[in-house]
């Protein structure tokens, strides 16, 4: 179909099939057994960054859910749209807007109408970015604080400006008039109807202050799980750091996956970034490597079991793509 291809453009498959070799290089270099020698010597005690990461997914879910404004569905289905969402962007070689698509349509099967549906989760992945600043913002100070200036390198940098340059691009636009660009688009496209009052919702989201200021909090929070997970997959590994080390390792990781947003999963880049950031402090290549295979393995503890729950609702529902983008009260 047309619709999935624009999913897979071939700049895409290319990104795709770059971070892949990057990863099998890395993963080569470093020497498989090695690498796998330190995920098993871990055992059991790498189970505990599940509940971590599902306390991510909580509080990310709770922020939407203060985005989307009075009258919105209960928080499980905002749980399960993040769920969903983080699922498709980690594990289908697609752009990171196709998770997005499959949450807006849980949502919208949880009775929210489309527009009102699309303007809360652009709202949410606004606000989201947003906070996404001053984390790693704090992480480049205590990188500095522990390290000097001279720690911070070119792609820290890099990847701060790409988030910085979606802020700058994003943000504003919600404002401006973006949400009426989409609405005549899609009226171009035969869609007549079907997102129209998008604008209007996205104003409504920002004229909530108060809500957004919720989401902004519950986002923050959200980073901080992270960390611990960090902090404890290394002592799992059996190189333990502090707090301030791990927290910097998680802000700056991400960072990394911000400058490479169009390789599907950030595959290679994430492995080759968080090399790089734990050598700082003193943490080998083999174990900054497994521990991004423990957050691959982590993401793929949570994603197989959301796909797999996403398909057996669409069955059931027995609803082509085409019908979701009509009309729904709520």
């Amino acid at each position: 179909m047309p619709g999935r291809d624009r999913l897979r453009p071939w700049w895409s498959a290319l990104a795709l099939a770059l971070g892949f070799a990057l990863g099998t290089g890395l993963l080569l270099h470093i020497g498989l057994g090695r690498v796998a020698g330190l995920l098993a010597g871990a055992r059991w005690f790498l189970v505990l960054v599940l509940p971590l990461h599902l306390a991510q997914i909580a509080l990310t879910a709770l922020a939407w859910q203060a985005v989307a404004g009075p009258r919105a569905p209960a928080a499980t289905a905002f749980l399960l749209a993040r769920w969903l969402r983080e699922g498709v962007n980690s594990l289908l070689p697609v752009l990171p807007v196709a998770g997005l698509l499959a949450a807006i349509r849980v949502l919208t099967r949880r009775g929210l109408i489309l527009p009102r549906a699309v303007a809360a989760a652009l709202a949410d992945a606004a606000v989201e970015l947003v906070t996404q600043v001053p984390f790693t913002l704090f992480g480049l100070a205590l990188l500095v604080a522990a390290r000097g200036a001279g720690a911070v390198s070119g792609w820290m940098v890099l990847g701060f400006g790409v988030i910085c340059t979606l802020v700058a691009v994003l943000v504003p636009a919600q404002r401006l008039g973006f949400a009426r660009l989409a609405e005549r688009g899609a009226r171009r496209l035969g869609w007549a109807g079907r997102i129209d009052g998008l604008d209007a919702a996205l104003a409504r989201i920002q004229q909530r202050r108060r809500r957004l200021g919720f989401a902004a909090a519950f986002h923050l929070l959200a980073w901080m799980p992270g960390a611990a997970e960090v902090w404890l997959s290394l002592r799992a590994l059996g190189h333990p750091v502090g707090a301030a080390p791990a927290l910097v390792i998680e802000s700056l990781g991400h960072a990394v996956r911000g400058a490479a947003i169009l390789i599907p999963g950030a595959l290679g880049v994430q492995e080759g970034g968080l090399i790089l950031v734990c050598s700082l402090f003193g943490v080998p290549p083999a174990l900054g490597l497994a521990l991004s295979l423990v957050k691959r393995l982590r993401d793929l503890a949570f994603g197989i079991p959301s796909l797999a729950l996403w398909m057996v609702q669409e069955r059931r529902g027995g609803l082509h793509s085409a019908a979701w983008l009509g009309t729904r009260s709520g």
